[in-house]
């Protein structure tokens, strides 16, 4: 099997390849459907490897320093570099969700306005629900 990047971009409008089918070597089952790629699938190469050391030197930076051969002002930043793309859209993990039909919509958004209306959630968290169901397919 080879080892490709996830980083992929389309040739022709160059946003980030995502993956469609999901298949098992084993068995020959293949799953087809909208999945999206978790924060760290979506770091390039050296941020992987960057990572790599981080973990292997069980966070330490002073012991990153002679790994990597860099100073430790350039580790700290390259790290927060790190940290801010991880920190993006907390909800990139990769999911498997069947089609979910309009009444499924319905039914949560019913559920969401109903725990606005009682005071349980406030309207920003309603708002966010409201989107993240809107977003399920």
């Amino acid at each position: 099997m080879t080892n490709i990047d996830s980083n992929l971009h389309c040739p022709a409008c160059h946003n980030t390849l995502q993956p469609k089918i999901l298949g098992c070597d084993h068995c020959g089952v293949k799953v087809e459907g909208p999945f999206r790629l978790n924060e760290f699938a979506t770091l390039g190469a050296e941020d992987l490897h960057f990572l790599r050391i981080f973990v292997r030197c069980e966070g330490k930076v002073r012991e990153m320093e002679s790994a990597l051969g860099l100073s430790y002002p350039t580790i700290r930043t390259r790290l927060s570099e790190l940290k801010n793309k991880l920190s993006g859209d907390k909800d990139t993990v990769i999911k498997f969700e069947p089609n979910r039909t309009e009444k499924d919509k319905t039914a949560d958004t019913g559920k969401i306005l109903e725990q606005l209306q009682t005071g349980k959630i406030t309207f920003k968290e309603a708002m966010n629900q409201l989107k993240r169901t809107r977003d399920k397919t």
